[in-house]
């Protein structure tokens, strides 16, 4: 009795022949969708996982390599990555623009208190008396009372003006009094002012404006 074997299945591939390029899976499509996953939490991963996945897709289908499920899935999920980094970047750089703005107002508000101090200490030693207002800044850093650097505001806008003394005479404890001020075009939002107590303040424009002709009003006119 003859026995008559079952033909070959021509879906598998045949002995000393390669397997068909339909049968293979395409690690570009694979990495893509991997990377696309990734990218979503870490989006340094979600470019390449959209290229890779553009290339996955090309590359996939019939009578290709297999894998286009993964390749599109890549391409969505690298697209998805961009998109949340696009909007996470947009989002914080305003919020660090705020926040290195806030950090420089705090910063110049306490070199201005720093300066105040410098009066204080000077004034102690003088009979209660203010260098002279012209050459205060000066007399201060040849005594040693002042660093240089205390005298630049970190908002300083190119005009080489940082801080402004009134030009009060003697030392004084006035919770009112205006001392120093910053120079008012560095801030929008206000100005900050130093006090005859040392208390540094931020004060609205318009009202500083009035504070200070006020002050100037009523200083005793030089005889």
């Amino acid at each position: 009795m003859t026995q008559t074997n079952p033909p070959p299945d021509a879906s598998m591939p045949q002995p000393g022949y390669p397997p068909h390029d339909s049968d293979r899976l395409s690690q570009v499509a694979l990495w893509s969708m991997i990377l696309g996953i990734v990218g979503v939490c870490i989006p340094l991963t979600a470019l390449p996982a959209l290229i890779m996945g553009i290339v996955g897709i090309a590359t996939t289908g019939a009578g290709k390599l297999r894998g286009q499920g993964f390749a599109v899935a890549g391409t969505v999920l690298g697209a998805l990555g961009l998109f949340g980094s696009c909007l996470w970047i947009g989002i914080m750089l305003p919020a660090l623009g705020a926040a290195r703005q806030t950090a420089m107002e705090l910063k110049s508000s306490t070199q201005l208190r720093s300066i105040g101090q410098a009066m204080t200490v000077y004034a102690s030693s003088n009979d209660g008396r203010f260098p002279p207002a012209d050459r205060a800044f000066e007399i201060l850093l040849d005594e040693g009372l002042l660093a240089p650097e205390i005298l630049v505001s970190p908002l300083e806008d190119g005009d080489g003006v940082s801080y402004i003394l009134t030009g009060l005479g003697e030392q004084s404890f006035s919770a009112t009094e205006i001392l120093a001020y910053e120079d008012p075009k560095h801030m929008d939002g206000g100005v900050h002012v130093l006090f005859g107590d040392g208390i540094v303040q931020s004060i609205p424009h318009e009202r500083f404006e009035e504070m200070l002709a006020e002050q100037e009003r009523q200083r005793p006119s030089s005889p």
